[in-house]
């Protein structure tokens, strides 16, 4: 009887004792080098989703913003195209705002974009942005570039192994 009385008591201040920390993070992918008439690209589409699990799955309360398309990478670590869905990602809360960008190769000139070009092509390459929302202040950028992947299930796997390294640097 003294075992139960003690149990519950002992279950209550371990689970105070734990931590629970979870951030509220937007997310913005940008995909540059591809024509604004084509559609959105399936890799942008598994980074989007890709991002949104990760930080789910481990707690944080996620939120994101529309797949952008900018005719070529931005100079500024932040860039100025991002404001409005900064702005938006602010009013809900948001603590942290990631900004992956994507960089695809110029299609050939004459491509059409016709019958889903714009999904045979992979990102050359991906810069990943940890920004506090408020200060605007980088956290960290991470540079990823998958040239192993030969199908979708293993690009999106090893993507979401890359998102996870996000993670930690969310409370810098």
């Amino acid at each position: 009887m003294a075992k139960r009385r003690l149990f519950a008591p002992l279950v209550l201040s371990a689970l105070l004792a734990v931590p629970l920390e979870a951030a509220t993070v937007s997310f913005l992918v940008i995909e540059t080098g591809l024509p604004e008439e084509w559609g959105t690209s399936q890799h942008s589409g598994l980074w989007e989703s890709g991002l949104l699990d990760v930080f789910f799955e481990a707690g944080h309360i996620v939120s994101n913003a529309p797949v952008r398309r900018l005719p070529r990478k931005p100079t500024a670590k932040f860039p100025e195209e991002a404001q409005a869905e900064l702005a938006e990602a602010l009013e809900g809360g948001a603590e942290y705002f990631i900004l992956a960008l994507l960089e695809y190769d110029a299609p050939e000139p004459g491509t059409d974009g016709a019958a889903g070009s714009p999904n045979t092509q992979k990102p050359r390459n991906i810069s990943l942005r940890v920004f506090k929302a408020r200060s605007h202040a980088l956290v960290y950028e991470q540079q990823y570039a998958d040239k192993t992947s030969t199908n979708l299930k293993d690009e999106y796997d090893s993507l979401k192994k890359a998102a996870r390294t996000l993670i930690p640097h969310l409370n810098d």
